[in-house]
């Protein structure tokens, strides 16, 4: 018997400063980045591409005190024994080292706040741009799978900070956060298929970050045109495994019918027979590098599906028909965007995982899973029921590689969801919230610090993070960098990290 493996709980930590989209950013940005006003740059980019504030990262934090926070939150809510952790793996394409894996950063801050030796703990990192979470996802649930896990949790964390130069074309798509995912057998959350993902990989340069730099390289709508390419490839190997389960399943079991499938709908005969891929799908979640990105995604992937639609094909042959050139690729799915039958499509189906992802930024390789946290939340805030539904993951990473793969909800969703209270502390502290509005300035200031400050106490060099603009408190942080190069140690540029009460 197949196990079932999946996740079991969430935990999303994000830096308590932001910059607000509406606020100065705008007035100061317009004029320097040659927009008619700051009114036509602030439409821009809350209308056009989705985003109202950005999280930036205080002097004291980066990816691995990220990673540390959000493992700490899944184990202290959850009330986890973190002996029983077999795997903590890491996805990121910010790494904080270029040798040392993240996630032994990660252990040792755990270890140390808990009092408890690991070291027995499997702390891989997985580096392909924005999918690296993915991969390490998928790896992990393959061992629990194969029987190869030495305890009874995995925990995978998706951590980043989106960075672009300023006054740049992708300075309003930068972000930070970090998102854990729980994974062991049975889980509370969501039950992943197995047997059905989708996979795609193509060299390619729309998007990369060279050893010198701090900040990516991106060839912006070069690089659209691969994540849409990507994912509709890695979608075509989904479905057609899909169908291919799906066909033998029905005829061992002796029937056509949905029914017995995915025990969501009775077997009314005809009326189930066919059901179509698309209408086994109720949510679909795609890597968010802005808001508006979703959209176009969604629109590649809607004018695939809806083709064996029953409900909405002719939508689509409407919409077809109305083209000057309908084998126009772009051309269609802007005119599809427009639809009544996309947007009521969209509002159901993707719309609530975008909440978050608008008042926190691109978070790279954790924006699906964000995505996946903003469902959640939503359906708590709604009253909504999500048992038994099926939720689609569109995984996207530049360079590049897609991944679709599918997990149902299951049955106890409500007990990891009943603490999903994320959303409340992106209010600002005057509302209730823990965030702090910071001003342009200090947020150049601190963009400004690639890594570490430098300076010089008594004709010494000596290497430090940046100043903070908070006093960090009950959070991990980065102490210091070590500048020792003696007989007895060399600790140059190593980072120490502690927690502060």
């Amino acid at each position: 018997m197949t196990k079932v493996i999946g996740i079991d709980a969430y935990a999303v930590y994000v830096p308590r400063l932001y910059v607000d989209m509406a606020n100065e950013w705008p007035v100061v940005r317009a004029p320097q980045m040659g927009e008619e006003s700051p009114e036509k740059l602030r439409g821009k980019v809350i209308s056009g591409v989705g985003v109202k504030k950005m999280a930036v990262p205080d002097g004291h934090e980066d990816s691995a005190t990220m990673a540390a926070m959000a493992a700490k939150r899944l184990i202290d809510e959850n009330g986890i024994d973190p002996s029983d952790i077999g795997i903590l793996a890491i996805g990121t394409e910010t790494t904080v080292d270029q040798s040392k894996s993240m996630a032994a950063y990660v252990l040792g801050m755990l270890e140390d706040h808990y009092g408890k030796s690991l070291p027995h703990v499997g702390t891989p990192q997985v580096q392909f741009a924005c999918i690296g979470a993915t991969y390490a996802l998928e790896a992990a649930v393959n061992q629990f799978r194969a029987g190869e896990n030495t305890r009874r949790y995995a925990i995978i964390i998706a951590t980043d900070i989106s960075k672009y130069p300023l006054r740049s074309a992708g300075e309003y798509t930068q972000g930070a956060g970090a998102v854990a995912l729980l994974v062991c057998e049975n889980p509370r959350l969501l039950e992943l298929e197995p047997g059905v993902t989708g996979t795609v990989t193509r060299n390619e340069r729309d998007f990369f970050r060279p050893n010198w730099s701090s900040t990516a390289v991106v060839d912006g709508k070069y690089s659209i045109d691969v994540y849409l390419d990507c994912i509709e490839g890695a979608l075509s190997e989904y479905t057609s495994r899909r169908a291919a389960k799906r066909i033998a399943h029905d005829g061992h079991n002796g029937h056509n019918g949905r029914n017995g499938h995915d025990g969501r709908n009775g077997s009314n005969g005809a009326e189930t027979t066919r059901s179509s891929i698309y209408g086994e799908l109720d949510h679909l979640l795609f890597h968010v590098p802005f808001p508006r990105m979703a959209e176009y995604a969604a629109a590649r992937v809607f004018s695939t599906l809806w083709e064996s639609e029953p409900s909405l094909a002719g939508e689509l042959h409407k919409v077809r028909a109305s083209l000057e050139n309908p084998d126009d690729r772009r051309e269609l799915q802007r005119a599809l965007m427009k639809s009544e039958a996309f947007r009521a499509e969209f509002s159901r189906r993707t719309e609530p995982s975008l909440e978050l992802s608008r008042e926190i930024g691109n978070v790279y390789s954790a924006s699906l899973y964000l995505a996946f946290a903003s469902l959640i939340e939503q359906a708590v805030k709604r009253g909504q029921e999500l048992e038994g539904q099926r939720v689609l993951f569109c995984s996207y990473g530049s360079g590049a590689s897609a991944k679709v793969f599918s997990g149902k909800v299951a049955p106890r969703w409500r007990e990891v969801a009943s603490r999903a209270r994320f959303a409340e502390e992106l209010r600002p502290v005057a509302d209730g919230g823990r965030r702090v509005e910071i001003d342009v300035n200090e947020y150049e200031r601190l963009h400004g610090h690639a890594e570490v400050e430098r300076g010089h106490a008594n004709g010494v060099a000596i290497i430090g993070p940046p100043r903070s603009v908070l006093p960090p408190r009950g959070e991990f942080v980065l102490a210091r960098l070590g500048d020792a190069v003696t007989p007895k140690i060399t600790d140059h540029g190593y980072r120490y990290y502690a927690f502060t009460g």
